[in-house]
């Protein structure tokens, strides 16, 4: 009987053993796959004001509050990719945005609106990017930009409309591998689910009209369509980028599709001398406009300026004109402290000049300091003139905060 009871035993240990295996088999297969949790938190205070002097519109707005998503905007998402073989792999980005202030949602309260993309790579010929993503202007001009896209008004996007973190949503993006520091995207959204303003279309003759978002139809001609090229060079402390963003607007929408198609291109680049790194770009906008920053960004949807672009993703308008120009700086003054500064200009051309808008400019100092490799402390102040390019309207934003990585 205990022969038998320790074979019983053994044969048990035996079976338990091999079960484990199986499992913790199973568990290195699993773990092949290798999936990231990420994001960024980031808080602090900010005092903004608008306002605007003209005899017929005569206003002053203030704020002083939490202000959220200042420096980066605040996310969470998950990053995974897996081995195919041969140099292939596959992976996946999906992101979501949300205000840490109140728990809500952003973008438009999407699930993963920052982002979702199915990516399949090959070292030797490129990387395919397929679902909501932003565009190549954002990417490529994203370490050009000093306050690196991030600040508020003190960032590119106000200036330069299609740099202003713009996404795409059905998207396919083709981009080549680093070539001898060149590297070149193009990419198309078969509906790019942005807000538009349809302005000189039918009775539509001021920014005041509806703003319609069309959804994904099943007739193509019918959606919101956009075309995004760029191309990059980097060599050491040298980088070079340019852009171009193409709109094509619906046929379906109220007295036929509009006369424009709105375009953007720019051009700049950063070169990181022994004390300093330096910044310039310059741009041209016609036939309508990106989005650009709203006045007081982050301050919690305060504003008190009409912009020509309103709260539109695009505005088509036939004889809209603009340019652009950005000079900036970024001095490390510590091994962890780095000093930011960077004058912008908007110009109006064209008909829009003649009818009494005016030059923009925006000027922005900013101090990042880091405390550890993922949590950093920052200040900033920022003041615009003829904000959106909005005769007298001025806005003027002072802020400090922490930023958190995970």
């Amino acid at each position: 009987m205990r022969l038998i009871f320790k074979a019983a035993i053994y044969q048990n240990m035996k079976r338990f053993i091999l079960l484990v295996c199986v499992l913790f088999g199973c568990m290195r297969s699993a773990l092949a796959i290798d999936v990231q949790l990420y994001g960024i938190i980031d808080m602090g205070l900010q005092f903004a004001t608008t306002k605007q002097n003209l005899p017929d519109n005569n206003f002053e707005n203030r704020f002083f509050g939490l202000a959220t998503g200042v420096q980066s905007g605040s996310r969470f998402g998950f990053r995974g990719s897996e081995s195919l073989g041969s140099g292939w792999r596959i992976g996946f980005d999906l992101e979501a945005g949300f205000d840490p202030g109140n728990g809500t949602s952003g973008q438009s309260n999407r699930l993963f609106g920052r982002q979702a993309i199915l990516t399949l790579n090959a070292e030797q010929f490129g990387q395919l990017d397929i679902g909501r993503q932003i565009n190549l202007a954002s990417n490529y001009f994203l370490s050009i930009d000093p306050f690196g896209e991030g600040f508020g008004q003190a960032n590119i996007g106000a200036s330069f409309g299609s740099a202003n973190t713009t996404r795409f949503s059905n998207a396919l993006l083709f981009q080549t591998p680093s070539i001898e520091g060149f590297k070149f995207g193009a990419g198309y959204s078969f509906a790019a689910g942005l807000a538009s303003i349809y302005l000189d279309n039918g009775t539509c003759v001021d920014v005041s009209c509806a703003v319609t978002v069309p959804q994904y139809a099943y007739q193509n001609q019918n959606n919101l369509r956009v075309v995004t090229l760029g191309a990059q060079y980097a060599d050491g402390p040298l980088m070079v980028s340019a852009a171009f963003d193409k709109a094509q607007g619906p046929a379906d929408i109220t007295n036929g599709p509009p006369a424009s198609s709105p375009t953007a291109w720019m051009i700049g680049g950063s070169y990181r001398f022994d004390l300093f790194k330096l910044s310039a770009v310059y741009g041209q906008s016609h036939g309508g406009a990106f989005s650009g920053q709203s006045a007081g960004t982050g301050a919690g949807g305060f504003s008190g300026i009409n912009s020509a672009t309103g709260s539109a993703g695009v505005l088509f308008a036939e004889n809209y004109s603009s340019d652009s120009y950005l000079i900036g700086l970024a001095v490390p003054v510590s091994p962890r402290g780095t000093v930011l500064a960077s004058w912008q200009m908007m110009r109006p051309m064209g008909e829009y000049a003649a009818l009494g808008f005016k030059n923009q400019q925006i000027v922005s100092v900013g101090y990042t300091h880091e405390l550890t490799v993922r949590t950093n402390l920052y200040s900033y102040a920022s003041y615009g003139q003829n904000f959106a390019m909005v005769e007298t309207a001025q806005s003027s934003m002072i802020g400090v905060g922490i930023r958190h990585q995970f």
